[in-house]
């Protein structure tokens, strides 16, 4: 699991575990077992429990967004990138504001060799959070990879 993916789950654990217990009913604590699998590399485990809070069908449209994020990250981990995107996908029709999974979604159009939709990803993520560094580092990183050859 990248540094960066493994920082977000645990601020996204945190902020679900401080909410009150009614309000983690129906789905919820599915997702912060998922990321606490995730977090320990047990990310078979955390598509399932990921896909168990989804299937629920009782989160808020936010935490479902979240729900898919989570499990498109450890597809993406699993090399899956096509699945990962799928659920990216998802996350973002849910929630076309939601930075996270567009700076997620380059990793995935990245490793598919599809550069310039990374771009667009970031692009959208610096947008949304103008002052993120990790969002600014990956838009230059991906930028250099277009840049021509210097001599």
């Amino acid at each position: 699991m990248t540094r960066v993916t493994t920082i977000w789950l645990l601020l996204l654990a945190a902020t679900l575990l401080l909410a009150p217990a009614p309000a983690r009913a129906g789905g919820k604590q599915d997702i912060i077992a998922g990321n606490a699998a995730a977090r320990a590399g047990k990310l078979k485990k955390a598509i399932a429990l990921f896909t168990r809070a989804i299937e629920k069908g009782k989160l808020s449209r936010h935490n479902l967004a979240v729900a898919y994020n989570n499990r498109a990250s450890a597809w993406d981990e699993l090399g899956q990138a096509d699945r990962a995107i799928a659920d990216y996908n998802r996350a973002l029709k849910l929630n076309p504001d939601y930075a996270q999974a567009y700076y997620n979604r380059s990793f995935a159009y990245e490793k598919k060799g599809l550069v310039r939709l990374a771009i667009a990803d970031i692009q959208k993520a610096v947008r949304l959070a103008p002052n993120d560094p990790d969002y600014l580092q990956r838009l230059e990183y991906l930028n250099s990879l277009l840049a021509p050859p210097r001599r």
